[in-house]
C-alpha cells in the first residue's frame, strides 16, 4: 500500500511538469462540464414544468367590443360549471389592458393607461386531461363555447400535449448527441495532455522498463493526474454553473409564468464530477496503455 500512495503522490506532483497544457485542460473540462450543467440544468426544469401543465387543454375567449357586461359576467359563471373545467381566468377590459401592460419595461407601461380600454373582455378556461376521441371533444367544446352571448372569438390549444410532444422530439435528437460530443471533446482534451506527459517523461519510462518496473507501476501516476485533472474541472464547473444559476433563477418568476428555476439535484452534482472524473481516469490510460 505505501507504494501506492507514492505512486499516488507522484501523480499529484506530475501535474506541474506542464502547468500550461495541464491549465488549458483544466479549463477544457471546466468549460465542458459547465456547458453539460447548463443544458442538464435546463431540461431538468422545463421537465418539471411540462408535468405540472402536461394534458392541459385551454380555451380562450374574446367578446366583442359592445358586449354587455351583464351578459358577459352571465357567461363566466356558465363556464365555471361546465364539465372537467380546472380554471376559469377572466379579464374586463380594464384588467386586460393593466395586465399587458405591465410586460412592458418601466417608464413605458404608462402609454397604454387610457380611460377606455380597446381590449375586450376575456376568458382563458382550462380543462383538465381527457382520454378518448380528444379531436371530437374539442371540436363540441370549442362549437359550444361560441354559442355563448356576444362571444367573437374563440381560440384553443392543447398545451401540455403539443409542448410535451415538441420538448420530447427536441430530447431524443439533439440532448442526447450533444452529451455525447461533449464527453468525446473532454476525452480527447485529457488524452491529449496525458500523451504530452508521457512523451516528457519518455527516458525516465524506458529506465523504469529496464530495471523491470511493472506497467502498472508506470501507469498509475498518469491515471491519477487524468482523474484530478477531471474532478477538479468537474467541481470547478459545478461552482460556475452554481453562480449562473443564482443569477438567474428569478428571470422567469413573473406573472403569468411564476416559473422559479432549481438547481440541479445532488445526485445530478455529483455525477458532474464522478464522470469527468472517470472519463480523464480512461482517456489517461487509453493515452498511456502502449
Amino acid at each position: 500500500m505505501s507504494v501506492f500512495f507514492k505512486l499516488v503522490g507522484q501523480g499529484f506532483r506530475d501535474v506541474a511538469l506542464h502547468p500550461w497544457a495541464q491549465l488549458m485542460t483544466l479549463l477544457a473540462v471546466t468549460f465542458i462540464t459547465f456547458l453539460a450543467g447548463l443544458m442538464l440544468l435546463g431540461v431538468g426544469n422545463l421537465d418539471n414544468e411540462l408535468r405540472v401543465t402536461r394534458g392541459e387543454i385551454a380555451f380562450q375567449l374574446y367578446w366583442k367590443e359592445d358586449a354587455s357586461s351583464r351578459q358577459v359576467k352571465a357567461a363566466w359563471d356558465t363556464l365555471r360549471g361546465m364539465d372537467g373545467v380546472m380554471e376559469v381566468l377572466t379579464y374586463t377590459p380594464e384588467e386586460a389592458l393593466k395586465d399587458l401592460s405591465s410586460t412592458f419595461p418601466k417608464g413605458n407601461s404608462g402609454l397604454l393607461l387610457a380611460d377606455n380600454s380597446p381590449l375586450p373582455y376575456t376568458a382563458v378556461i382550462k380543462f383538465a386531461h381527457r382520454s378518448g376521441d380528444l379531436s371530437r371533444w374539442k371540436n363540441t367544446t370549442l362549437a359550444e363555447l361560441q354559442r355563448l352571448p356576444e362571444v367573437e372569438t374563440v381560440r384553443s390549444s392543447s398545451l401540455k400535449d403539443e409542448v410535451s410532444r415538441a420538448w420530447q422530439k427536441f430530447s431524443s435528437s439533439v440532448t442526447v448527441p450533444v452529451l455525447v460530443f461533449l464527453v468525446l471533446i473532454l476525452s480527447i482534451a485529457v488524452g491529449n495532455t496525458m500523451k504530452l506527459s508521457l512523451i516528457s517523461r519518455q527516458d525516465e519510462i524506458e529506465i523504469l522498463k529496464l530495471v523491470g518496473a511493472k506497467n502498472w507501476y508506470i501507469r498509475t501516476p498518469l491515471l491519477v493526474g487524468g482523474a484530478l485533472l477531471g474532478s477538479v474541472g468537474g467541481m470547478l464547473g459545478i461552482l460556475g454553473l452554481y453562480a449562473t444559476w443564482w443569477n438567474l433563477k428569478d428571470t422567469f418568476n413573473f406573472a403569468p409564468l411564476h416559473w422559479e428555476l432549481q438547481f440541479l439535484p445532488v445526485d445530478q452534482a455529483l455525477l458532474l464530477v464522478l464522470i469527468p472524473m472517470c472519463v480523464g481516469c480512461i482517456s489517461s490510460w487509453v493515452a498511456v496503455r502502449n
